[in-house]
């Protein structure tokens, strides 16, 4: 080969070179651009509701491809993004909070690094699901677990009706009727949309008296066909709703509007403005009539409050004349106690000397008895010798008489 020829094909390597350093520049420029609008479609329009794998897409060369349908301009719809880009394009709204006034019993629903870097929206429900299941397996006690609830449903009702409900239930501390209640909220989104019954949501035929029971089961049928969205588009919209309504905290409301798009976010923030609105407006409308039910019940406590008032006043004075009296009466007990001491004092002194005369009595007695023994022993010698002398004188009077004879 001449040397002509050589440098001919040295020439056309270096070209070839060129040319593949462009191609591959290009391809980077390429992948660059469509990253960069993968990246605006996202921050636009959202994530892929869910895993979709188009079985006719050709096979991506990438091992950490993640399924990922999205439209792009020109009528392209993409098929797969890799994992590094969805990783970095989620570390910009990890959704974990930086409030330092935050709640310590209220986890951050939130999750930095590859955890937090879902692939669709459906993913990050059932994360997040995950996660509050997590936090009320693990609540300390009732309260804990009525506090997390009541964060997570207190901003979720889309009715009055419904608010009233969870009102209630928050306030009578039903944790389980919650639980239920969120439970429903995320079946709603995470479960399949179901066709529309017919029978459920057309008009309600008339009914009368006998028909009371069947009238109430359609409207049973109708009020659970709210629950299921009917499509795609009604689930995307009741997925945002869900997800930015269980915590207000600023970094959770940017994932919430990274994962749903801001178009949907936005929208779920004005539908749920409109409702409260409503709610507000209906608020407003019951206030007369609640007003004035409570102006008599007002009224009707404040007659009460007079009577038990007037009774309570009466009840006092009667309690400052009844102390007054047993003061009285107590000051006169001491005064009978006083004399009753006195009493005893001269009772135990009388009876000290009424012993001392008794005690003198038997002295007195026993000698008495003594004189008398002696007295009635004199009489005795005093009858013998009476007798002795009649006797005596019987004998001297018959000797006398015979002597004169």
């Amino acid at each position: 080969m001449t040397i002509f020829g050589k440098i001919l094909i040295f020439f056309n390597l270096l070209a070839a070179g060129g040319f593949a350093y462009l191609a591959t520049q290009d391809w980077q420029g390429r992948q660059n651009i469509n990253a960069a609008g993968v990246r605006h479609v996202i921050i636009v329009y959202g994530l892929p509701l869910d895993a979709v794998v188009d079985k006719d897409a050709p096979k991506s060369d990438d091992p950490d491809a993640v399924p990922f349908r999205i439209p792009l301009a020109g009528g392209y719809q993409t098929t797969t993004v890799s994992k590094q880009l969805l990783e970095a394009f989620m570390k910009i709204a990890p959704g974990v909070s930086a409030d330092p006034n935050r709640d310590p019993a209220l986890p951050s629903l939130g999750a930095p690094g590859p955890a937090g870097a879902v692939p669709n929206q459906l993913a990050e429900v059932r994360r997040v699901k995950t996660l509050i299941d997590g936090a009320l397996s693990g609540a300390t006690s009732p309260a804990v677990k009525l506090k997390l609830l009541a964060t997570w449903m207190q901003f979720q009702p889309e009715t009055y009706e419904e608010r009233a409900a969870v009102l209630k239930m928050i306030k009578d501390a039903d944790v389980d009727g919650l639980s239920k209640a969120l439970d429903a909220k995320f079946a709603a989104v995470l479960e399949a949309p179901k066709p529309a019954d017919a029978e459920a949501t057309g008009p309600l035929a008339e009914a009368d008296a006998d028909d009371a029971a069947k009238q109430k089961e359609k409207i049973e049928k109708v009020d659970a066909s709210r629950l299921a969205p009917i499509d795609d588009t009604e689930r995307r919209m009741r997925l945002a709703h869900l997800l930015m309504h269980l915590d207000q905290d600023a970094e959770w409301q940017k994932r919430v509007a990274v994962v749903v798009g801001l178009r949907r976010h936005v929208g779920a923030l004005v539908a749920q403005s409109r409702r409260f609105l409503d709610m507000a407006e209906r608020t407003r409308g019951d206030m007369p009539a609640e007003q004035a039910n409570y102006q008599i019940h007002e009224r009707n406590q404040l007659r009460l409050a007079i009577d038990r008032t007037d009774l309570a006043n009466r009840q006092a004075e009667l309690k400052l004349k009844w102390i007054e009296q047993e003061k009285q009466e107590a000051d006169s007990v001491g005064q009978r106690e006083t004399q009753l001491k006195a009493l005893q004092t001269r009772l135990a002194k009388i009876k000290a000397e009424v012993d001392e005369l008794l005690t003198r009595q038997t002295g007195i007695e026993s000698a008495l008895f003594e004189v008398q023994r002696e007295v009635a022993v004199t009489l005795d010698e005093v009858y013998r010798l009476e007798a002795v002398l009649e006797a005596r004188e019987k004998e001297l009077l018959k000797s006398a008489a015979k002597g004169g004879n």
